[in-house]
C-alpha cells in the first residue's frame, strides 16, 4: 500500500498554481481523461498534483470504457426483449449518476487539499507517482 503524498505548504511546482488548484484542475474533464493528461504533461514537480492527475486519468479511463460497454450490452439487449433492455439502461443512467457524484466528491476533496484514494485505483496512482 503506497501513501498519498500530503500537501504540504512548500514545495515545488511547475504549474505554479497553488497544490488544491492543481489538484482541481485534474479532475475537470476526467471522462475521457483530457485535463488529467494536461496537468500530467505539465506539472513535473509536485507529487500532491500528479497522483491526482493520475488517479483521475485511471479512475476516467475505467469509466469511459465501461460506461460505453454498458450501453453497448443494454442496446442489445433491448434488441431481444425490449422491457430487459430498458431496465438495464436505467442501471447505467445510475450508474452514470453516480459516477457524476462521485466526480462532485473529487472535485470538493481536491479542493480542500483533502487526500484521498480511491480503492485499487489511488493505489495504483500513488505508486507510479
Amino acid at each position: 500500500m503506497h501513501p498519498i503524498p500530503p500537501p504540504p505548504s512548500t514545495r515545488p511546482q511547475t504549474l505554479g498554481l497553488e497544490p488544491n488548484i492543481g489538484a482541481v484542475l485534474s479532475y475537470l474533464i476526467m471522462v475521457p481523461p483530457i485535463m488529467p493528461l494536461i496537468v500530467l504533461l505539465l506539472e513535473k514537480e509536485d507529487r500532491y498534483v500528479r497522483f491526482h492527475a493520475l488517479q483521475s486519468a485511471f479512475f476516467g479511463v475505467i469509466c469511459f470504457v465501461a460506461l460505453i460497454a454498458l450501453q453497448l450490452v443494454g442496446t442489445a439487449l433491448g434488441e431481444f426483449f425490449h422491457p430487459l433492455g430498458v431496465f438495464f439502461n436505467v442501471f447505467v443512467t445510475l450508474l452514470g449518476l453516480g459516477v457524476f457524484g462521485l466526480w462532485l466528491t473529487f472535485l470538493y476533496k481536491a479542493y480542500r487539499g483533502e487526500s484521498f484514494k480511491v480503492p485499487v485505483v489511488g493505489d495504483e496512482a500513488a505508486r507510479r507517482v
